[in-house]
């Protein structure tokens, strides 16, 4: 169990159960066993914390360490625009449009998009080397 801000109990979830709800009710999905959880995708969506929110989850990191970990849900989809801004801003390519479902091959999704993140223009390096983004990875996978 976790505490909300509200200061009431809330129920740590596998991660499946959040790509579930994900996959049925938002225009997008995160796969989280490849997620980083330093929520590049609600930094660079134009609605931000309006729509997610950082909830604790029993999810792998990079497929070790199966535990606690805080990651991004949509929770309001209605309010998305659909410009999958957060989709490229992913940086591990564990965002995907929920049309696609999850990848076939998560190890290989994962190194395919480490090795083209120096290219990227936009969403690149320095997006990532950010005081803030570093702060952000920190706190969403320190033990819950």
């Amino acid at each position: 169990m976790s505490t909300d801000a509200d200061g009431e109990a809330e129920e740590v979830r596998d991660w499946r159960e959040w790509f579930e709800v994900m996959l049925r009710e938002a225009p997008v999905a995160i796969y989280y066993p490849i997620c980083g959880g330093a929520a590049e995708c609600v930094t660079a969506c134009p609605q931000g914390w309006r729509i997610w929110e950082l909830k604790p989850m029993k999810v792998p990191f990079l497929s070790f360490g199966y535990r606690v970990r805080l990651r991004p849900v949509m929770v309001r989809p209605e309010l998305c625009r659909k410009c999958f801004e957060c989709v490229k801003a992913c940086p591990t390519g564990a965002i995907r449009p929920s049309t696609e479902g999850p990848p076939k091959h998560p190890t290989l999704t994962l190194l395919k998009n480490l090795l083209k993140l120096p290219f990227k223009k936009r969403y690149g390096l320095r997006f990532l080397m950010r005081e803030e983004h570093k702060e952000a990875f920190r706190k969403a996978n320190k033990r819950v």
